[in-house]
């Protein structure tokens, strides 16, 4: 699908600098074979850098931890470590990806061993920390934008396409708020991720719903433990 997007999506790096407070929150994740209930945790650290986490465990003791380390700068993210490790660890699915701005290389070491060059002009997210740049797209009043995906198995970066698609009521902790739902397509495959976000709380993520033609996830909203 193409988008012909509005002028102030592509000059990005003269919009203004927005801010993502920091919070924490649990989160209920399924697919089609399991369930898991975790944390996603967003720490600001020291200089424009952030710490975003996923932190999940079962009680067949597996865990699933998922880790991205990155800086804002002028409404972008300028990623430098994502960080997955799966227990037990016979499932294999433990990967480290490192950004390495000096050399202009990422390098990606566990299951997934590659090498491929970082041009930092295209900005390339993981696929925890471009939720972030989701969100500060919108908050920016973006509402046509891409973000260049890095391809865990491969290296690959991939554009991928975003558009708001209307609004629902979406009720958490016996409240009601008005939700913005926006679409993600890929050109490269039938996937398609829609995204229910509230604009009150900074456009944080209420529920995300992935399809595709042989594979369901959801992600839901369960408590806010902080905020801000």
């Amino acid at each position: 699908m193409k988008f012909k997007l509005l002028l102030a999506t592509v000059f990005t790096l003269n919009l203004s600098s927005s801010v993502i407070p920091d919070y924490k929150a649990k989160y209920l994740f399924e697919r089609d074979d399991f369930s898991v209930t975790g944390i996603r945790e967003l720490k600001i650290l020291d200089n424009n850098e952030y710490s975003f986490t996923f932190n999940a465990r079962t009680l067949l003791v597996v865990s699933m931890d998922f880790k991205s380390n990155f800086i804002i700068e002028n409404s972008k993210l300028h990623s430098k470590n994502y960080n997955v490790k799966i227990r037990p660890k016979s499932v294999n699915r433990d990967q480290n990806i490192k950004f390495d701005s000096e050399n202009l290389i990422i390098a990606s070491s566990g299951i997934n061993t590659w090498e491929s060059p970082l041009d930092k002009t295209t900005f390339p997210a993981d696929p925890l920390n471009a939720q972030i740049q989701i969100r500060l797209n919108l908050l920016n009043g973006m509402e046509e934008f891409s973000i260049n995906l890095i391809e865990m198995k491969t290296g690959e970066i991939k554009k991928n396409f975003y558009s708001l698609d209307g609004k629902e009521t979406c009720v958490f902790n016996n409240k009601e708020y008005s939700c913005v739902l926006l679409k993600r397509y890929r050109e490269s495959d039938k996937r398609i991720t829609t995204y229910y976000l509230i604009p009150e709380l900074d456009y944080m993520f209420y529920k995300v719903i992935d399809e595709s033609p042989d594979e369901y996830q959801k992600l839901q909203l369960i408590e806010l433990l902080s905020f801000g």
